[in-house]
């Protein structure tokens, strides 16, 4: 039996609301489950922040015993600290070949090594001994 660690969907239409569960991969998406391990609400509350629960304890049993974080519980998970960034590949076109470049997963751009920022890059007027700019 493998474990997965997933969302399950709850609320109404336009309101989801999601529990973090440790589930059978078998099992349907809103089906069985073994554990609730928490919460996440994606709608901003009143101070504009998305409300999330994590039961820390029960998500480091599960992962040490081999369970499979699917994609947007392992996103959650490297937002709540506990797994490193997901690797990231950006999409070239839709339905064509990914593009292997990285991408940052905090800003989610392609990082490009060696290129500069446009403030370093400009070049410093010069100044003559007398004082005048020449360019």
């Amino acid at each position: 039996m493998v474990v997965r660690l997933r969302l399950s969907r709850l609320g109404c239409k336009n309101r989801a609301f999601y529990r973090l569960m440790a589930a059978d991969s078998r099992s349907p998406r809103d089906g069985k489950h073994l554990e609730v391990l928490g919460y996440y609400n994606p709608l901003p509350g009143q101070d504009g922040g998305k409300r999330m629960g994590i039961n820390f304890d029960r998500v480091k049993y599960w992962l040490s015993v081999g369970a499979q974080p699917s994609e947007p519980m392992e996103r959650l998970l490297f937002r709540a600290g506990l797994l490193p960034p997901p690797p990231m590949l950006a999409m070239g076109r839709k339905g064509g070949p990914r593009d292997t470049r990285p991408v940052d997963p905090m800003a989610g751009r392609v990082m490009t090594p060696g290129k500069t920022a446009p403030a370093e890059s400009q070049a410093e007027p010069k100044v003559d001994e007398v004082g005048s700019m020449s360019a």
